[in-house]
């Protein structure tokens, strides 16, 4: 293969190694390495690459260019300098982790209902993978479920690249047509796949396989798996989760749940008491207005449809127009109308008075503004006096 000697795919769990600088150049404020040869592996086919350190400078980044390695420095190096180059382990390990486990379950997917992978992204806290296909709550359950069993069987996991007379004879995955060398990396029992990146030896290494989510995405499914110490970190956060909630119901964590439902038809039937208490005293309110009344209505945390609601009501015992309002998180919102008027001059004067904006129907406008109650009842009572007045609301 052309360029440095790509070290990690001769030992995926190397972490340390040493070259020989090949060359360095500065790319703005950083500097770009080769090297004979090296153990970090460059971003692609999903898998992020590796940090760590060259000497005592920080490696940035790492990409694959033309069959160069290039290594992107905070710092500079020699040509022909020799430098001791080391990992970052844990990361690389985390890496390692996602891509096979998700290997596993792409693998056995294919396998068990047929589709095809066609995206995956390792991400700072679960990878995501791309099926073409829609599944089933119950086919993601099974399929989760026979990639631990591969987990717990510690298959061995086998890269490499067959001679092209060989690789005519083995059926695997690949998104694309590949031109030239091919590495295929084979899980017996879960997953044959042409790939470029770093894997664990063993899958006992994996740990456990998670999906800790699914959606439907352009006409398939999204997954969202968690594998080994982030699937442990993803279980560790639930259950203190569940503890905390568990406690505030004063319910067993493991009853949360039940607690949950509890509490939800606690809150439904609450809602009913509240929404059946505002009905009745919509009524009341509406029960006080006179026919030759011009009412305003102030009320705390109204949503829209019970401004609506109360402002109709109003309007059905006065031909003269009517108005609520009530607090939001700024200002005032308002919902104002006339039964069989129009009130499309009063909300816009209203509007330009107190930076509003709202609009509607010529019997019903509905809306917010930047004012205080006192301040609306001013101007309200101002329009008020000119009611007889046919052009002044």
């Amino acid at each position: 293969m052309k360029g440095c000697k790509k070290l990690y795919y001769e030992n995926s769990l190397l972490v340390e190694f040493e070259a020989t600088v090949q060359s360095c150049a500065q790319q703005g404020e950083d500097w770009v390495v080769t090297l004979d040869q090296t153990a970090f592996y460059p971003e692609g086919g999903g898998q992020p690459a590796d940090h760590g350190t060259l000497g005592d400078a920080q490696v940035l980044d790492v990409q694959e260019k033309d069959g160069e390695i290039l290594h992107t420095l905070n710092k500079l190096l020699q040509k022909g300098e020799i430098v001791q180059g080391k990992i970052d382990s844990q990361r690389r390990f985390d890496l390692m982790q996602q891509h096979t486990g998700e290997h596993i379950l792409s693998g056995l997917l294919h396998r068990m209902f047929g589709t095809e992978n066609v995206g995956f992204h390792i991400g700072q806290e679960s990878v995501t993978m791309d099926t073409d296909k829609e599944l089933s709550p119950q086919q993601i359950a099974q399929a989760e479920a026979a990639a631990n069993e591969i987990v717990w069987k510690n298959i061995a996991v086998k890269c490499e690249f067959p001679e092209k007379e060989q690789l005519q004879q083995i059926e695997y995955r690949s998104k694309k047509e590949i031109e030239g060398a091919v590495r295929i990396v084979t899980i017996d029992g879960a997953d044959c796949c042409a790939c470029c990146g770093t894997h664990l030896p063993f899958s006992g290494m994996v740990g456990q396989i998670k999906v800790i989510d699914w959606q439907r995405y352009k006409g398939g499914t999204r997954l969202t798996v968690v594998c080994g110490s982030r699937a442990l970190m993803d279980y560790q956060i639930k259950c203190s989760q569940l503890a905390q909630i568990g406690a505030m119901l004063s319910v067993p964590a493991n009853n949360g749940f039940e607690g949950v439902c509890r509490l939800a038809e606690q809150l439904n039937q609450t809602k009913q008491q509240l929404a059946q208490s505002r009905a009745n005293w919509f009524e009341a309110v509406s029960e006080t207005i006179k026919k030759d009344d011009s009412p305003i209505v102030f009320a705390d945390n109204l949503q829209s449809d019970n401004l609506r609601t109360l402002c109709l009501m109003l309007c059905e015992k006065t031909a003269l127009p009517c108005a609520v309002f009530s607090n939001k998180e700024k200002g005032l919102s308002y919902a104002i109308g006339q039964k069989n008027g129009n009130v499309a001059e009063l909300t816009k004067q209203l509007n330009a008075a107190f930076a509003g904006k709202g609009g509607g129907k010529p019997f019903l406008t509905m809306g917010s503004l930047q004012a205080d109650f006192e301040q609306i009842k001013q101007f309200w009572n101002e329009k008020r006096m000119d009611l007889n007045n046919e052009n002044a609301i």
